[in-house]
């Protein structure tokens, strides 16, 4: 029998915990499961809705904590997994019952790969979708050699895919230096150490807003993916000079692109420069070119 450990963080999602504990106690399959639960600091009502909701399921932890972000919480989610998979769910997003089942087939079936995910949609209101939504499981892609897609953007939310427990272990985690926008520096990790498995229907349903919803601030979700790619790129030295510059060449770029979209226009020389460098993939000093396109976004952090 397979198991699956799923992992849960929380930071004032009160509105929506309901519908999500409910979708995790909608999953089918006989398979072993554990739920984790961690409140990262809430200051609503999210702790004392997750013990009420959870009253009578089996093998559940709520741990609480100060607040320290959600890369942090999740780490101690992985931390605390015992099950041979993890599926990560956001407080605000439900997944269909017959998700985790399907996404644990598939991914047995192709058990060289790191792991599984799905795609996503979004509703007005997440309290009205019918979790019994047949899948359509027959659209199955194999990713081989994922590193490059991971770099480009998120290819996941967290509520979307499901991956080996002991690999994600084994990586560390999530990179704790970037506080949110944690699967981007996981994905990475991952996508450095085998293939992923696509299953191309929405399994996971997430609302088109939601207050508090990191990706509301465009400037510092951009600075975190990019800053956690110049992170990846310094921790890995052994990665082909070839990845390197294409890391380069998405930072540069990036930057250069948000230089013109913000009209700063003093600084218009210095990254046409960068992005030329990075177009051109030469290979002097990647890091440092990566940490110098990173800064533009500084003055612009909230």
């Amino acid at each position: 029998m397979s198991s699956v450990s799923f992992v849960v963080t929380v930071y004032n999602k009160s509105k929506f915990l309901i519908p999500v504990i409910n979708s995790l106690k909608s999953q089918k399959g006989e398979f072993q499961k554990e739920y984790i639960f961690i409140d990262d600091g809430s200051t609503d009502q999210s702790y004392k809705i997750l013990e009420k909701e959870t009253k009578g399921l089996k093998n559940c932890k709520i741990f609480k904590q100060v607040n320290k972000g959600s890369a942090n919480a999740t780490n101690q989610g992985i931390r605390m997994a015992k099950m041979k998979y993890i599926k990560f769910l956001d407080a605000d997003d439900v997944i269909l019952s017959n998700s985790t089942k399907l996404l644990i087939d598939i991914l047995e079936k192709n058990s060289d790969c790191v792991l599984v995910y799905g795609l996503q949609r979004k509703v007005e209101n997440i309290k009205n979708v019918n979790l019994n939504e047949t899948i359509n499981t027959r659209d199955v892609e194999i990713i081989n050699n994922p590193i490059k897609l991971a770099m480009r953007n998120s290819m996941f939310n967290p509520s979307q895919f499901l991956v080996k427990t002991c690999i994600c272990k084994s990586v560390g985690g999530c990179d704790e230096r970037i506080k949110f926008s944690q699967e981007y520096s996981l994905t990475l990790k991952l996508a450095k150490v085998g293939s992923f498995v696509r299953l191309n229907y929405p399994i996971a349903i997430l609302p088109f807003s939601a207050p508090g919803q990191i990706s509301e601030k465009k400037n510092n979700q951009i600075f975190r993916v990019s800053k956690a790619l110049e992170l990846f790129i310094k921790e890995n030295k052994d990665l082909p000079t070839k990845i390197k510059l294409y890391a380069q060449r998405r930072l540069t770029a990036r930057a250069w692109r948000f230089a013109r979209n913000n009209k700063i226009r003093r600084l218009y020389l210095k990254y046409f420069i960068l992005y030329v460098i990075g177009l051109l993939r030469i290979n002097i000093k990647v890091l440092k070119i990566c940490r110098q396109a990173n800064k533009i976004y500084e003055p612009f952090l909230d």
